[in-house]
C-alpha cells in the first residue's frame, strides 16, 4: 500500500511540471501577438504622419525661398556696420588728440603772453611749467600726426566697401569720396600748422632762445683769485679736488641743481623735437665763449705773442714768466674750468643718444683751449736745448706729471685725443730737459780766463746751477727725467740704476766736465802766477760752494774735499812758488855758509832781495790779481808772510854785524807791504745776477773756518761746515 502510494505521488508531480512548461509558452504566444498588433498600428500611424510631412515640408521650402533676401540684406548690413565702426573709432581717437592738442595751444599761448616763461633760479618752477606744458603739446601733436593717416585711410575703406557693395547710389558714393579727400586735405594741413607753424613751433624757438641764455648766464668765478696773492692754498685744494672723481663733493660745478635740471629738462624737449643738431651748436658756441672769456682774465697774452716757432728768439727774462704763468694758467683751466665745464656737460646733455653726445660736445669746446697751452708747451721743449732752460723745463714737466691724474680723469673716457697729445707733449718735456741737461756738461773751453785770475763766470753759473739742481725743489723732478730717459734707451724690462745714483752721476759728470774747463782755462795762461791764483780760486770756490749742501751729500763729501780741496792748496803752494819762490831763495841760505858771508855779499843779496819784493808786489799790482773771498786771501796773506818774513828776519840777524849802520827794509815794514798788497787783492764786490729760476743769492765771501794751512809747504786737507746759500756769478754765454 505504501508503495502504491508513492508512485502515485512521483505521476503526479510530473503532471505538475508540464502544466507550468505550457502556461508560460501560451503567455509567450499572447505577448508576441500584442505586439505584432501594435507594430501594425504603429506603421499605419506612421504612413500618416509622413504624409501630413510631405505637405509641411513643401509649405517650408516656399516660405525660405521667400525670406532668403531678407537674410543676404541682414547680413550685408551686419558687415556694412563692422565697417563704419572700423571706421569711426580712429576718427573719434584723432578727434580727441586734435582737441587735446588745440587747449595745450591755448595753454602755452597763456603761459607766453602772461610772460611767465623767465630765465634765473627764481624762476625755474615757471620755466619747468613752460616746459612740460611744451612737452605735453610735442606729445599731442605726435598723436595727432600718427593717428591722421590711419583714420583717413579707414574713412576712405568704408567709402570704398560701400562701393563695392553699392550699399548706396552712385551720387552719394560720389559725395562721400570727395568728403574724403577734402577731409585728408584738411587734417593735413591741420597737423602741418601745428607741428611746424603753430604754438609748437614758436615755443620751440623761445626754447632755444631760454636754452642760449640760461649758457651764457652760467659764468666761471674769477679764476684768477687762484693765481693771485695767496693763491698757494687754493692752488693746492684745486690740484686735490679730482682725487676723488668727477662726482666727488668738492668737484667745481657750474649752476645751481635748479638751473641744471631745467636745462636737462630743455635739452631733452628740443632734442625730442628734431632740434638736437640746433642744441649742440649752442651748447658748444656758448660754452666754448664762456671758457675762453674765462680763461682770458688770467690776461695770458704769451700766448698769443709768443709763437712756437719764435722760441728761441724771444729774450730769456720775458720767456722766464711765460713759463711761469703756463705752469699755473694750465693748472686752473684743468683742475677748474674743464673740469666744471665736464660736470655741466655731463648732467645736461646725457640723456641723449645713450650718452653719446655730451663727450663729443666737451671734447670740442676742450680741443681749442688745451690746444693752445699745448702749442706753448711744445713751442718751448722743441726750442733750442739752452742749460738756462732746465729749471723750467723740469717746472713744466712736474706741473704736467701732478696734472696727469687729473687729465685722465677729464679726457680719457671723453676726449681721448686730449690725453694723447697731452702724452707727447710729456715725452717732449722729457727729451728737452735730458738735452739742456746734457748741453750743460759741453761747457766751453773757447773763452778766455779772467786777466785777474778770479773765478770765471762758467764756474759760478755751473756750481750755483748743480746746487739748485741737486735741491728738493728740483732734484725729484731731475731723477725723474734721468730715469725715464734710462727706460727709453734700455727697454723698460731692464733694470735701471738706483734714482740717487742716476743723479749722482750725472751732477758727477758735470763737476768733471767743469774740472776739465778750468784745466783748460789755467793752462791758457802765459803768465803762471796768474795760472795758480786763477785754479787757487776756482777750485776753492767749487769746495766752499758745495760743502754742506745737498749736491756735496750726492755727490760725496770726502770726493769734493779730496778733489777740489786738494787742488786749490796745490794751486796755492805753487802760487806761493811761483810768485815768491825767487824772493825766498835770496835770503834763505844755510846757516853755516851765512856765518863766513862777507859784508859785501850780505849787503848784496839784501838789495836783491829789496829789488825782488818790490818787482813780485808790483808785478801783482799791475797785473790785478785778485781773490775774491776773504777768508781765503787772508788766509794766502797770512802764508806769504809766514813763508817770506822769518826767513828775511833770520838773514837780518845772521847778517846784523856787516849791516850795521846801513838801512834796509825792516820785517815789519815787509809785513805791512804784504798786507797792503793783499788787502787791494779783494777787488771790491762780484757782479752777479742768476742762472736759473728760483736760485737764491749771497755774499760773494764764503763763510770763514776752512783754512789752508802751511807757508812754503802743501797744507793738507781739512773739514769745517759752512752755511747754506748760493752765490749766484756772472753767467756764461752757452
Amino acid at each position: 500500500m505504501a508503495l502504491y502510494s508513492s508512485s502515485n505521488i512521483a505521476g503526479a508531480g510530473a503532471g505538475d511540471e508540464e502544466d507550468s512548461i505550457m502556461s508560460n509558452i501560451l503567455a509567450s504566444h499572447s505577448a508576441l501577438s500584442s505586439i505584432m498588433r501594435s507594430s501594425a498600428a504603429a506603421a499605419h500611424s506612421i504612413a500618416s504622419i509622413d504624409g501630413r510631412l510631405s505637405c509641411q515640408q513643401e509649405y517650408l521650402s516656399g516660405i525660405a525661398a521667400a525670406v532668403a533676401p531678407l537674410h543676404s540684406q541682414a547680413l550685408a548690413n551686419k558687415s556694412l556696420h563692422t565697417r563704419i565702426n572700423q571706421a569711426v573709432s580712429p576718427s573719434i581717437s584723432f578727434l580727441r588728440a586734435f582737441s587735446r592738442g588745440k587747449r595745450l595751444e591755448r595753454r602755452l599761448l597763456l603761459l607766453t603772453s602772461a610772460d611767465d616763461v623767465g630765465g634765473g633760479g627764481d624762476q625755474s618752477d615757471h620755466v619747468l611749467s613752460y616746459v612740460d606744458c611744451v612737452s605735453r603739446l610735442s606729445t599731442a601733436v605726435a598723436s595727432v600726426s600718427a593717428e591722421c593717416e590711419p583714420a583717413i585711410q579707414r574713412l576712405q575703406d568704408a567709402v570704398e566697401y560701400l562701393g563695392r557693395t553699392k550699399a548706396t547710389n552712385k551720387l552719394k558714393l560720389r559725395r562721400l569720396r570727395e568728403a574724403a579727400a577734402a577731409l585728408r586735405a584738411v587734417c593735413k594741413e591741420e597737423v602741418g600748422q601745428m607741428r611746424y607753424e603753430g604754438p609748437l613751433d614758436e615755443a620751440l624757438l623761445r626754447l632755444q632762445d631760454e636754452y642760449e641764455e640760461m649758457l651764457r648766464q652760467l659764468r666761471h668765478p674769477d679764476v684768477g683769485e687762484i693765481t693771485g696773492e695767496g693763491g698757494g692754498d687754493k692752488e693746492q685744494h684745486v690740484e686735490n679736488r679730482l682725487e676723488q672723481g668727477m662726482d666727488g663733493p668738492d668737484c667745481p660745478t657750474l649752476g645751481s641743481a635748479e638751473e641744471i635740471e631745467v636745462l636737462r629738462r630743455i635739452f631733452e624737449t628740443l632734442a625730442s623735437n628734431d632740434c638736437l643738431d640746433i642744441c649742440i651748436d649752442i651748447f658748444v658756441k656758448v660754452r666754448y665763449r664762456q671758457v675762453a672769456k674765462a680763461l682770458m682774465r688770467l690776461n695770458p697774452e704769451y700766448l698769443k705773442t709768443h709763437e712756437p716757432e719764435d722760441i728761441d728768439r724771444i729774450e730769456w727774462e720775458s720767456l722766464e714768466s711765460s713759463i711761469s704763468l703756463w705752469i699755473r694758467h694750465l693748472r686752473v683751466a684743468v683742475h677748474t674750468v674743464l673740469a666744471a665745464e665736464k660736470h655741466l656737460s655731463r648732467a645736461v646733455l646725457s640723456s641723449a643718444m645713450d650718452g653719446a653726445v655730451w663727450p663729443e660736445c666737451f671734447a670740442q669746446i676742450s680741443d681749442r683751449i688745451t690746444a693752445v697751452f699745448f702749442r706753448f708747451g711744445e713751442g718751448v721743449a722743441l726750442s733750442s736745448p739752452e742749460p738756462q732752460k732746465l729749471f723750467r723745463l723740469l717746472e713744466m714737466s712736474s706741473a704736467a706729471l701732478r696734472l696727469r691724474p687729473a687729465l685722465s680723469v677729464l679726457f680719457d673716457d671723453a676726449a681721448p685725443d686730449i690725453s694723447d697729445r697731452f702724452r707727447e707733449l710729456q715725452k717732449l718735456l722729457v727729451h728737452a730737459a735730458s738735452r739742456a741737461f746734457a748741453a750743460l756738461e759741453q761747457i766751453p773751453e773757447n773763452s778766455l780766463p779772467p786777466p785777474d785770475a778770479t773765478v770765471p763766470g762758467v764756474v759760478r753759473y755751473v756750481v750755483n746751477y748743480l746746487k739748485c739742481l741737486a735741491g728738493e725743489n728740483y732734484a725729484p723732478a731731475m731723477t725723474h727725467v734721468l730715469r725715464t730717459e734710462s727706460l727709453w734707451k734700455a727697454g723698460y724690462l731692464s733694470r735701471p740704476e738706483p734714482d740717487e745714483t742716476l743723479l749722482r752721476e750725472s751732477l758727477a759728470r758735470v763737476l768733471d766736465a767743469l774740472c776739465g774747463n778750468l784745466e783748460g782755462k789755467r793752462g791758457k795762461y802765459r803768465d803762471r802766477v796768474a795760472a795758480q791764483l786763477f785754479a787757487m780760486n776756482a777750485y776753492w770756490y767749487v769746495y766752499m760752494r758745495t760743502r754742506g749742501t745737498e749736491l756735496a751729500r750726492l755727490v760725496g763729501e770726502e770726493e769734493l774735499r779730496g778733489k777740489y780741496k786738494a787742488a786749490a792748496e796745490e794751486a796755492a803752494y805753487a802760487y806761493q812758488q811761483e810768485a815768491w819762490g825767487s824772493v825766498l831763495k835770496v835770503v834763505k841760505t844755510d846757516g853755516g855758509l851765512m856765518s863766513e858771508q862777507k859784508g859785501a855779499v850780505a849787503r848784496g843779496k839784501l838789495e836783491v832781495f829789496v829789488r825782488e819784493v818790490e818787482e813780485s808786489l808790483r808785478r801783482h799790482r799791475t797785473a790785478g790779481y785778485r781773490i775774491p773771498d776773504r777768508d781765503l786771501r787772508e788766509q794766502i796773506k797770512e802764508s806769504v808772510k809766514e813763508m817770506l818774513v822769518p826767513a828775511y828776519e833770520a838773514f837780518l840777524r845772521a847778517c846784523s854785524a856787516a849791516l850795521q849802520g846801513r838801512t834796509f827794509l825792516t820785517p815789519e815794514a815787509l809785513r805791512e807791504s804784504i798786507g797792503r798788497l793783499f788787502e787791494s787783492a779783494g777787488g771790491g764786490s762780484v757782479s752777479r745776477r742768476g742762472v736759473g729760476g728760483g736760485m737764491p743769492a749771497e755774499e760773494a765771501e764764503s763763510p770763514g773756518g776752512q783754512r789752508l794751512k802751511g807757508s812754503g809747504r802743501r797744507p793738507r786737507a781739512e773739514a769745517t761746515r759752512v752755511g747754506e746759500g748760493v752765490d749766484r756769478g756772472n753767467s756764461p754765454d752757452y
